[in-house]
């Protein structure tokens, strides 16, 4: 993928994301796109295990892009770019679960979403113990775990489902969420063990 701009400056896969982020400020569309590629599909699945609503997810990277569009120009190329993008897109997330709980409160007919199942976190929450790895063996229980893991404050559930879900390094987590390695260990430690607790008293 090469797309050459009037100024003979061209884009390619090995074009650095800052370097993208500068010519989106520019206005180069073929940059913008250039971005979308590399990080919409990880955003996305990183979103919906957020949201869990695909429809939401959906909005929420288009959400992402469009900020990403009108903000390059406040990007800091001190940053890391992904650290950057995620954090519009864990701050949409957090905005879109705040107003869900408000549209819920408000709401007569608030029902409890996903029954299905069909994402487990069997192997993900699992405590380094193994105590509660057998606590997601039925779709009830993967169901009840579920809802436990909405209800995790903000900073313990974007750590657990980076780390946990997606499979990032603390390194990685630490970047994205731009705190240290440590921090990261200790979201995701104390995540597991609230889930362990709230769980031991449903089973």
């Amino acid at each position: 993928m090469r797309f050459t701009r009037t100024n003979n400056e061209t884009i390619d896969d090995a074009t650095e994301d800052k370097t993208l982020v500068r010519l989106v400020s520019e206005g180069c569309e073929p940059a913008l796109n250039e971005l979308m590629r590399r990080y919409k599909h990880k955003l996305f699945a990183f979103i919906s295990r957020y949201v869990k609503d695909e429809d939401a997810a959906y909005d929420i990277l288009q959400e992402t892009f469009i900020r990403l569009h009108f903000k390059a120009e406040t990007y800091s190329p001190s940053y890391k770019f992904s650290t950057w993008l995620y954090q519009i897109a864990i701050n949409l997330c957090r905005d879109w679960g705040r107003k869900q709980k408000v549209r819920q409160f408000l709401s007569l007919d608030a029902t409890i979403a996903d029954e299905q199942g069909n994402a487990s976190y069997h192997d993900i929450i699992a405590d380094p113990g193994g105590n509660i790895e057998d606590l997601a063996d039925t779709r009830q229980q993967l169901h009840i775990l579920d809802q436990e893991i909405d209800k995790l404050p903000h900073k313990l559930k974007t750590a657990l489902i980076l780390f946990a879900v997606e499979g990032n390094s603390q390194e990685m987590c630490a970047e994205l969420l731009n705190v240290t390695p440590k921090t990261v260990e200790t979201r995701v430690y104390r995540a597991r063990k609230i889930l362990a607790e709230k769980l031991a008293k449903n089973f």
